[in-house]
């Protein structure tokens, strides 16, 4: 029972000490740059798509509570012969919220999946 009563007392002091350091510090917030695509065909087609997703992002090393969010979707249905999609993206920062202190830049997001179908029945389809 003494050890319980020990181990419990010393969780709540360490609480303590880890909150009185979270409130002693200010949060910063850095810069977010996020960019959210797709890229489909469903076709007759039994080749792969050729596509591309070029996407630069770039910000200032002092960006802090700004972000910026790109989407696309590129799509083709139906057909039976080659398919190219291509897409380009240029994310830049500059600037901050006119907070002062922490490290800056970004946290950068990306998420853009290429997707293939093969539809035999468009092979049939005039």
């Amino acid at each position: 029972m003494r050890l319980r009563a020990l181990t419990l007392s010393f969780i709540a002091v360490s609480g303590l000490f880890l909150m009185g350091d979270f409130l002693s510090n200010s949060a910063t917030a850095k810069c977010v740059q996020a960019d959210v695509s797709v890229q489909y065909n469903i076709s007759g087609s039994k080749e792969p798509t050729n596509r591309s997703n070029d996407v630069e992002m770039e910000s200032d090393p002092s960006c802090r509570g700004n972000a910026s969010v790109t989407t696309g979707v590129q799509g083709n249905v139906g057909g039976n012969g080659p398919v190219e999609q291509h897409r380009t993206v240029r994310h830049r920062q500059r600037g901050s919220d006119g907070n002062s202190g922490g490290n800056g830049g970004a946290v950068q997001i990306r998420s853009n999946p290429g997707i293939d179908v093969y539809n035999p029945a468009d092979n049939w389809r005039d």
